[in-house]
């Protein structure tokens, strides 16, 4: 890709805006899957099987089943978005379309391309998460007006997680065979054992250990306080601090492979 499509002033947003109007290629394809697969989760797990949990539970959750799995749905679909994000495209740019060596020939610097991808990263996974929302409220998930912070947590979930995996892909030189390791062995577990379909109370003491180390249980933790709340402000502070480290190192491990990569 040509440097000349990025406007020859040296900021960050000029990043963002070129990842604008190249999302507009394919953003009817967001936009079905933005909306499709929060419906689908929704129905299915939250509304099908809620009928069944809320039978059976005695009301140990407190919440109808909706309402409990919902914020965790929207702060796993942040996690992947972000993921998904990070992953191939930005691979990609240094490898297969060298956008970004395009891109540092003009006056921007490698540390404001880095920045410029994950705020283009941290935009689509707040417009994802706001739609995720909206649908969620549609079906009776939102139990009161504090949902609307489970939006922001999702948000720092998904770009904890997000800034780390773009440092991977700033560093890979092969086909991204380690993209599998980190969806199979790393996302998918995230997913199932961090406390999105149940509490992690349920789970043996080893999992539970694992899901502490999660930033989706320490992400789904503070959605779910937004939604029917129960958490101490100590917690929250402790969810909040574990995120915040976790986007301060995957932040700067980004800004320093974009630099080295690009002054190569």
């Amino acid at each position: 890709m040509s440097a000349t499509v990025v406007r020859q002033r040296g900021s960050t947003w000029t990043v963002v805006e070129y990842k604008i109007l190249q999302a507009r290629k394919y953003w009817r394809a967001v936009v079905i899957v933005g909306l499709v697969t929060p419906l689908f989760y929704l129905l299915a797990l939250g509304v099908g099987l809620g009928v069944v949990v809320n039978r059976n539970s005695g009301g140990q959750l407190g919440v109808p089943y909706l309402v409990f799995v919902a914020p965790a749905f929207l702060t796993a679909a942040a996690l992947q978005v972000a993921t998904n994000e990070a992953a191939f495209p930005v691979m990609g740019g240094f490898r297969w379309e060298r956008l970004f060596h395009g891109i540092a020939a003009t006056p921007l610097r490698p540390l404001q391309i880095a920045d410029g991808v994950l705020w283009w990263i941290t935009i689509r996974v707040s417009l994802n998460s706001a739609v995720y929302l909206a649908i969620l409220a549609a079906f009776g998930g939102a139990h009161r007006w504090q949902v609307v912070f489970a939006v922001p947590a999702a948000v720092l979930c998904g770009m904890a997680f997000g800034a780390p995996v773009a440092a991977l892909s700033a560093t890979l030189r092969n086909d991204g065979q380690a993209f599998n390791v980190v969806f199979r062995f790393i996302v998918t577990p995230m997913f199932l054992f961090s406390g999105t379909f149940y509490p992690i109370s349920q789970l043996p003491g080893w999992a539970q250990a694992l899901a502490h180390v999660s930033p989706l249980w320490h992400g789904t933790e503070l959605a779910r306080d937004a939604a029917i709340g129960g958490l101490s402000s100590f917690a929250v502070l402790g969810h909040l601090a574990f995120l915040v480290v976790w986007l301060v190192v995957g932040v700067s491990l980004a800004r320093w492979r974009f630099r080295v990569r690009l002054e190569e």
